[in-house]
Order: structure tokens, then sequence, then C-alpha cells
């Protein structure tokens, strides 16, 4: 077996797929700093053994980006959070943790012809994901389910039989999973043929998505495929008609077959209030989180408390949304600050789609799932889920991104 780049970046997606959460000792807030930790290390003895020269217009606005952002949650949170912790420390640390993973690619990139590999390699991964997220379903199984569950099978049954693979939380599977079907839509927006094998991944990403009752994952990704249906003139094919429908009879199928474990199914639909006209428990708490959001927001005009997390653990037990993080902490200043960056990174992958598409280059599905993957956090997801923020899916997110980022870096030079 051959050492290079592509063995490296394997090694790299191994590493987290198979990192722990070991609830009942670690815990996925802990495994988090854990994974991160050894990232930081990962990266800085690699720039030290294998220095990089890297684009001096890249490194100009990254360092400004990433200084920026810091320099305004650090300002913030000393100016106006009276009981500062080192809890708070990560808060404002946050861009310097993604730029981590952004590096990795550019430390060890791949060439066009390793992009059909990798990907093969990370199907391998998704299957493996689907064959552990089964486990749920055979007792004898559960002590190895249990290594990777926020919550394992001694807690919360209704959470514990949703799949998450080794994704911690079900939310945050179906963002891994909508990488697949963002994937595989690109294919089909643009009248590129999908083997047989490949639709049976789709189907089952589909199957799965649902199996994870993740009502975010659910409705930001139903709602970007629309979008998605309706700008990339997938709408004009007459199969498209035939697949929509196809999905639909398909997942009612699983809640027909399901219909047993109806709970679960209602945990979705109580989203918009059960039989007592009131929402659960999870959506109430996401509605305290925009009514706080408000609060703060209202209070100072156009920043907020910063970090402030002892503060906050006194009004709400934890924030879980990306609105209500960043108009909690940051303000609208911060929430402004953060969408810019996003519309700039949107409009990177927009770019590197359209132009290794033009060259018939393989990355460019990827360039596709990666946009959509920023639109459904940015219109949806960000509703109900920090997503991009989370245990494996910000290694998962900004890896993706890096490989985008660094393809930018070629195609942009090429153009000129």
């Amino acid at each position: 077996m051959k050492f290079n780049n592509l063995l490296i970046n394997k090694v790299i997606w191994l590493f987290i797929t198979f990192f722990p959460v070991l609830p009942h000792t670690l815990g996925a807030p802990n495994a988090q700093k854990v994974l991160h930790i050894f990232a930081f290390v990962f990266v800085f003895i690699t720039i030290i053994v294998k220095p990089v020269k890297f684009e001096k217009r890249a490194i100009k606005y990254t360092v400004l980006t990433v200084g920026s952002l810091i320099l305004y949650y650090a300002s913030l949170s000393l100016i106006n959070t009276e009981k500062l912790t080192f809890k708070d420390l990560p808060d404002y640390l946050r861009p310097m943790i993604y730029l981590i993973y952004i590096l990795v690619p550019f430390l060890y990139p791949l060439k066009s012809e390793d992009w059909s590999d990798f990907f093969s390699f990370f199907k391998k991964l998704f299957i493996f994901q689907i064959a552990i997220s089964a486990f749920v379903y055979f007792p004898m199984l559960w002590p190895i389910v249990d290594i990777f569950k926020g919550r394992p099978s001694d807690d919360m049954p209704l959470h514990f039989y949703r799949w998450s693979g080794t994704y911690g939380y079900p939310s945050d599977f179906s963002f891994y999973l909508s990488i697949f079907i963002f994937y595989y839509f690109c294919f089909f927006a643009n009248r590129i043929k999908i083997e047989t094998t490949e639709w049976l991944i789709i189907a089952v990403a589909f199957i799965a998505m649902f199996l994870s009752f993740s009502r975010g994952g659910l409705f930001s990704t139903f709602g970007i495929l629309g979008l998605a249906f309706w700008l990339t003139g997938a709408r004009k094919r007459k199969s498209a008609y035939v697949l929509i429908v196809s999905v639909f009879v398909a997942l009612a199928a699983v809640v027909i077959t399901f219909s047993e474990e109806f709970v679960q199914v209602s945990y979705i639909l109580d989203t918009f209030g059960g039989e007592d006209g009131n929402v659960d428990d999870s959506t109430s708490h996401r509605l305290k989180e925009m009514q706080l959001a408000y609060d703060y927001m209202s209070a100072n005009p156009p920043f907020s408390a910063g970090s402030n997390r002892d503060e906050l653990a006194a009004k709400i037990e934890v924030i879980e949304s990306f609105y209500g993080f960043h108009l909690i902490k940051w303000g609208i200043a911060g929430l402004v600050a953060i969408l810019l960056v996003k519309l700039a990174a949107l409009y990177i992958c927009i770019f590197v789609y359209k132009e290794c598409k033009k060259r018939q280059l393989s990355l460019y599905p990827m360039a596709f799932a990666v946009a959509c993957l920023i639109a459904s956090e940015v219109l949806l997801f960000g509703l109900s889920s920090a997503i991009s923020d989370r245990f494996k899916t910000l290694p998962t997110f900004y890896l993706l991104l890096g490989y985008i980022l660094y393809e930018y870096t070629k195609v942009s030079k090429k153009k000129v």
C-alpha cells in the first residue's frame, strides 16, 4: 500500500468515523474536545514536519476573517461578560477550530485522479454507518452501539432507536446522510447516468434519514432539494416527477412498516402541535431560545452579551440552534458577520462546481453537495441546530469545505 496523500486522507476519515463517544465515561461534549485536540496536534506537527507554501491571497483573507471574528468574540465577552470562565474560551476560539480542519486538505491535497478513489472509500464508510445504525434492533449488539451513541441503550428508548451511525445523535447523522443525497442529486440534475448500485445508496440514504426521525434533517434536506430542483432545471425532466412520487411512496411504506413504533412518527408530527395542541419539549426549547435571543439582542443592539456561559446556564439548559447561538452571544453584528462568511463559502462552492463541471473534473458533485449543506444550515437547519458546530459534523463539514477551497485556489488561478 502506497503511503501518499490519498491514504492519509482516508486515515483521517477513519479516525473521525471510529472516534468513540463513550457516553458513560467520556460523553459527546468531552469527546468533541478530545477530537479537536488530536486534530490540532496533527495539524501543528504536520506544518512543522511538512511546511506548506500557501497562496499569499488565501493567507491574507483567511487571517483577516478568522482574526476579525476571534477579536470580535473575545472583545464582546471581555466587555460584557461579568463572570468569564475557562468554559467560555471555546466560544470565541471557534473560528480557529474550523481552520484546523480546513487546513488538512491543503496539507495533504488530493489530485483530480484521486477523487474517484476517495469517494469510493467514502461510500464504504456510508455502508458502515448504515450497518451499525441497524444494530439497535439486536440487543446482543447494544454494547457496540453504546460506544458511539450520545444516548445509550439504558437512557431514553425513543432516542436510542433513532438511527445515528457513529455520529452520536440522529440530527448529526441526518446531516451526514444529506451529503450523499445532495451529491447524487447533482448527477440527476445534470442528466448523468446513475448506476443501479448508486440508486440503492440513494434509497438507503432516504430511508436512513427517515429512521433518524430528525425533524431538522428531514425538513432541511427536502427543503433544499426542492430549491435545487427548481434552480438547477431538474424540474424540466419528466423522470423527476416519477422520482418524487417514488420517494414519497417509499417514505409512506416506512411509516406503515413502523406503525407499531408510532411514538417515533408522532415525534415528527408534534413539531406542529400534538393532540393537546401544544408543541413538544424539543420544539418548545427552540422557541424559548428565540425569545431569549430577542431579549439579549434588544438589550444591546447590534451587539449582545458575549460568551457568558454561566449566566446563560441559569436561563436555558443549552443553546442548540445556529440563529439562537449567534444572536444570544454575538448579536445582530455577529450573526451578519458569520452569514457573510458562509455566503462567501457558498459563492466559492458554486464557482468550483461550475468550473469543475466545465472541465469535467470529478470534484464538482461534491462542490454542489457542500453548497447545499451551507444553504441547508443557513435557510432551514439553523433554526433547530448549529449543525456544522457539532461533534462529528464539524470535522465532516469543514474537511469537505477544505477540499473545495483548495480546488478553488487551483481553478481560480487557471481561469485568470
